[in-house]
């Protein structure tokens, strides 16, 4: 497979709300899309979409790099054999200074040209995937009302809730966990998430406050990871990694048999070789690998319910695309509620680019 032209394309889509991002207050989601052709005329696509506040790189730094990068791209062979997606990646010419979400975009966008080439869908080149993928549910990060929000959500069809932690105080974080808990039935996992707000001592305050209770993990619950081994150790509540994932090798997990999940963001982590890598080496040490997302638009999340559809059937994290008002597709993908038809969401098509919120950046031919 030759890729015969690159394109570069900027868009800022408008948010439903305002989206609290590390210290930002985001209003529009900014991205790159990458458009690659093949000789044959296959078309694939990708997203890079730096999340401000967790990415190391801004949008403007990946238009600098793709811009230098893509006309070493172009003309370019590549082995595109399908069931051997990890070679195809494997020999991708990637700079080692490669941003994460520019590798997670040209990732997406050949493999994308790869399935056109095969007559095959983007997640059967990943695998042999499902037809339909879990949504976890994502509650609110304070209010009164959770234990309501949470039934809502479980009447709803989810069959996993997740909910937010650390902004407050631990008795109050532990108060308002044990009150969901109780509301959801015991078929619905609960989810905690602390982006490492707490201390040791108090991530050991809230797991001592619920140890009687089914939780099914909480991401990140230590300011500082390095002590995550002494966490598990002295408590019994399952944890998940995050954060983590972007720090340390994957190998790192066969250390830590106290992590039960790890939460995989390919735009944060470096795409889909190392989302797979992580995966792998995550069912190996009995851990589950759970998709999330980043807040991408359409294309992306293309992609990613193609890697959860050829993963492990466990509820992933893909409801951020429901905070955008307007996406690069029009209409939208059809993702609303607690699963998602994997063929009527998971087919690229350029037909329905909405091509007046975008912005061309560069063309290339070979």
């Amino acid at each position: 497979m030759t890729i015969s032209e690159g394109a570069l394309y900027r868009y800022a889509l408008p948010l439903t709300a305002p989206l609290k991002l590390g210290s930002e207050a985001v209003t529009r989601r900014r991205g790159v899309l990458v458009r690659l052709t093949t000789e044959e005329g296959c078309v694939g696509w990708g997203d890079a979409a730096p999340l401000p506040g967790f990415s190391d790189e801004t949008r403007g730094d990946v238009e600098q790099h793709a811009r230098a990068a893509l006309p070493r791209w172009t003309g370019t062979s590549f082995f595109d054999a399908q069931g051997d997606l990890d070679a195809m990646l494997q020999d991708l010419p990637f700079e080692a200074e490669a941003p994460s979400s520019f590798r997670f975009a040209m990732e997406g966008a050949v493999v994308g040209a790869a399935a056109a080439a095969h007559e095959a869908s983007v997640p059967e080149m990943l695998g042999t995937p499902r037809q339909t993928v879990a949504l976890n549910a994502l509650l609110p990060r304070s209010g009164a009302n959770g234990p309501t929000q949470a039934v809502r959500r479980q009447e709803e069809g989810y069959r996993a809730v997740k909910v937010k932690v650390g902004r407050g105080g631990v008795e109050e974080d532990v108060e308002r966990v044990r009150a969901i808990r109780k509301a959801l039935d015991a078929s619905v996992a609960l989810r905690a998430d602390a982006n490492r707000a707490w201390s040791f001592d108090e991530a050991v305050t809230f797991a001592d406050g619920i140890d009687d209770l089914h939780i099914a993990y909480v991401e990140e619950p230590l300011a500082d990871p390095a002590r995550l081994d002494d966490f598990i150790e002295r408590t019994s509540l399952p944890v998940a990694l995050d954060e983590t994932t972007r720090e340390v090798p994957p190998a790192t997990l066969r250390g830590l048999p106290g992590v039960t999940a790890v939460v995989l963001k390919p735009t944060l982590l470096g795409g889909l070789q190392r989302t797979r890598e992580w995966g792998r080496v995550a069912r190996d040490a009995g851990a589950a690998p759970v998709l999330s997302g980043s807040y991408e638009s359409g294309v992306g999340i293309q992609m990613l319910v193609a890697l959860a559809a050829s993963g492990p059937a466990v509820p992933v994290g893909l409801s951020t695309y429901d905070r955008l008002a307007a996406d690069v597709y029009a209409p939208p993908l059809p993702i609303g509620g607690p699963n998602v038809d994997v063929p009527a969401v998971a087919t690229p098509s350029t037909a329905r680019i909405a091509w007046e919120r975008l912005d061309l950046i560069e063309r290339v031919s070979a």
